[in-house]
């Protein structure tokens, strides 16, 4: 059968074509051989095996931190805002004529009424100049605001 096989495939080689060199077997299985190693390496490699557990299993996984929760301390309710010290005044130093509570300070202000000597007056703003007087804001009993001259009122006991 070599024989035939030989004149099968010289009928198809081209009369110009040079002779294919022939093979040198120990590379060749020295490749082999090779290769060989090489798959079985990296199969045994990768094989999971009892007595070699997987870097997987042996990496350790720290379980996320739990939040601690501190109840934020509520403080105690504040005290109550202190009533606003009330400044009383009273009408004086007039010889008795009384004094004029005006609309707006100064002697210009429209008069609204003369309130006699020792009438009681509440404080119920900042004071002001004008006229070169110093003008209290203040409320007679019945309401009634406006400012007086503060040469003519003096603070009650």
């Amino acid at each position: 059968m070599s024989v035939a096989f030989s004149q099968l495939t010289s009928r198809l080689r081209s009369v110009n074509e040079t002779p294919a060199p022939p093979i040198h077997w120990p590379s060749a299985l020295l490749g082999l051989a090779l290769a060989i190693v090489v798959v079985v390496g990296v199969s045994w490699a990768a094989s999971p095996r009892a007595d070699r557990p997987l870097a997987l299993a042996v990496a350790h996984v720290e379980p996320p931190p739990v939040a601690t929760v501190v109840p934020t301390p509520i403080p105690p309710p504040s005290p109550p805002a202190p009533e606003p010290v009330v400044e009383r005044l009273k009408v004086a130093n007039t010889n008795g004529s009384g004094v004029n509570l005006r609309a707006r300070a100064g002697e210009r202000g429209q008069r609204l009424k003369t309130m006699p000597e020792g009438a009681a007056l509440e404080v119920i703003g900042a004071n002001e100049t004008a006229d070169g007087i110093i003008w209290r804001n203040v409320k007679d009993a019945s309401g009634t605001s406006g400012w007086v001259a503060g040469k003519f009122v003096a603070r009650t006991q």
